[in-house]
């Protein structure tokens, strides 16, 4: 008999910045290869690999359950641990509505001018409370106050918390359940007492933070890095299975998850219920524009064909060279086919204003090949006079949508982001994060100061690394990292 798919739902990427290590390929590949037919992506309050996590599932057949770990702190009301850490939350988005609730959430933790503190202390639960729709909630598995609780022996804060639980998220609120060493075991039949009294199903949970139980090292590295700190000085907090060997927190097979929680197969049950709740959350690609201030009924196309014609007389007068007419209509024609006239006129207002505050403003990349962006003032580069193919920008046989990159004053840019909020709305603004990666040198030098090399040592090891390795493996050296590492040896062993 082939043993049920149990699709994890607490799993981490490295996307949980220095405390994950697999890739989201590395963990979809997984999921493939034991035949789940969903996965859940969890990392710590944070969201940054939402989007490729989406697209791999998506390529693998796989159903993407987007959500979130939120450190949260503890109830009012309810007695403090000894340890100050805080609580753990599990949040699953059910679908399209669930999402920005994420995004919210998120933004409550990173956006805070008391970030590390948040980070160190959790949420307050009052802030957790108004943001809760679109999501299933599955309280922390052992890092959760329910849990955590249950440990310290105070079953009393432990039934309070899940009436707390209960009344925040209602029927969307489980109990995830845990196993991993002996004394886990009273600790779940608690859970499920609480749960049945409370009305919360519980859940079999792994949590899921490397691949394989080796890696388990490279999150004691990781840690390190993160606390600036030796691997002797890791704080047990840090890791996340509190430097507690039989705590397991890599990838378990569908047999293993059966074998684990034969026990509890109601819990491994409610694995599927969970799934069967839980919907594609990320929209799905294409441009949503914001309301244009234009007259009633005047379609975006239209008022770009004339804001572009006016530009057309202002910058080359009333008898403008027959070949730029014909440019410009092969331009606006390929910008009305793939639908980007809402861009064009978005991005001329957001220049116009700036330029009426004088407030400085340039353009970057291929836009400057376009003779609509010339004309309607965003760009101040001729792209007939210097014989620019504005294929280049915008190739007709792709429905990608063109780079348009604006660079502000970095003192007055704030002006820009209010009017554009006013203009259009708060909803369609967002800034974008750049999400930075170690490269070989500084991955080294930051491994070598873990294991406590000193610095001479480093700039040594350092030294013979290539300089001009790239991630793309058709820009390396023919002589990898690994070979040369392999060369040099263990310099521990040689110190």
């Amino acid at each position: 008999m082939q043993t049920p798919a149990y699709p994890h739902l607490h799993v981490h990427s490295h996307f949980t910045l220095l405390g994950g290590t697999a890739s989201v390929p590395a963990l979809v590949q997984q999921a493939a290869a034991d035949g789940l037919p969903a996965l859940a992506l969890t990392d710590t309050a944070a969201l940054y690999g939402a989007v490729a996590f989406s697209r791999a599932c998506q390529a693998a057949a796989i159903q993407p359950i987007s959500g979130m770990v939120l450190p949260v702190a503890a109830p009012a009301g309810l007695l403090p641990l000894e340890s100050a850490t805080p609580g753990l939350l599990l949040l699953l988005a059910t679908g399209p509505a669930g999402y920005p609730t994420l995004c919210r959430l998120t933004s409550l933790l990173q956006g805070s001018p008391q970030r590390d503190r948040l980070l160190a202390q959790g949420l307050p639960w009052a802030q957790l409370a108004g943001q809760t729709h679109g999501l299933l909630a599955l309280d922390g598995g052992r890092r959760g106050w329910l849990a955590r609780y249950l440990h310290a022996r105070q079953p009393a804060a432990a039934a309070q918390y899940a009436a707390h639980f209960r009344a925040t998220f209602g029927d969307n609120g489980y109990l995830s359940l845990e196993l991993h060493r002996p004394q886990d075991a009273a600790v779940a039949e608690a859970i499920v007492a609480l749960g049945q009294r409370h009305e919360l199903p519980a859940v079999a949970v792994q949590p899921i933070y490397c691949l394989t139980r080796p890696e388990t090292a490279t999150l004691r590295l990781l840690a390190a890095i993160d606390q600036n700190c030796p691997l002797s000085a890791v704080p047990p907090a840090a890791l996340p299975n509190d430097n507690d060997p039989a705590v397991d927190v890599h990838w378990l097979s569908p047999a293993e998850m059966a074998g684990r929680f034969a026990a509890h197969p109601d819990a491994l049950a409610q694995i599927a219920a969970v799934v069967a709740r839980c919907q594609p959350a990320l929209p799905d690609g294409r441009p949503i524009w914001p309301a244009l201030p234009l007259p009633a009924g005047e379609p975006p196309a239209t008022a770009l064909a004339a804001q572009a014609a006016q530009g057309l007389t202002t910058r080359y007068g009333p008898d403008a060279p027959a070949g730029a007419r014909a440019r410009l209509h092969h331009e606006l024609t390929t910008i009305t086919r793939h639908g980007f006239d809402p861009l064009f006129l978005v991005v001329a207002d957001i220049v116009r204003f700036a330029r009426q505050q004088d407030i400085p403003v340039n353009t970057r990349g291929s836009v400057a090949n376009s003779l609509v962006a010339y004309c309607l003032g965003i760009t101040s580069v001729d792209p007939l006079a210097h014989d620019l193919l504005f294929e280049r920008f915008l190739n007709p046989a792709r429905a990608n949508p063109p780079d348009i990159d604006l660079d502000f004053c970095s003192r007055r840019r704030d002006q820009v982001l209010a009017y554009v909020r006013r203009t259009y709305g708060a909803d369609r603004v967002a800034l974008v994060a750049t999400v930075s990666t170690l490269r070989p040198k500084s991955a080294v030098r930051e491994t070598a100061k873990a294991y406590g090399l000193d610095e001479a040592a480093i700039k040594s090891l350092t030294a013979r690394l290539p300089r001009d390795w790239h991630p793309d493996p058709r820009r390396r050296e023919r002589r990898s990292v690994d070979d040369l590492l392999a060369e040099i040896g263990d310099p521990r062993q040689r110190a």
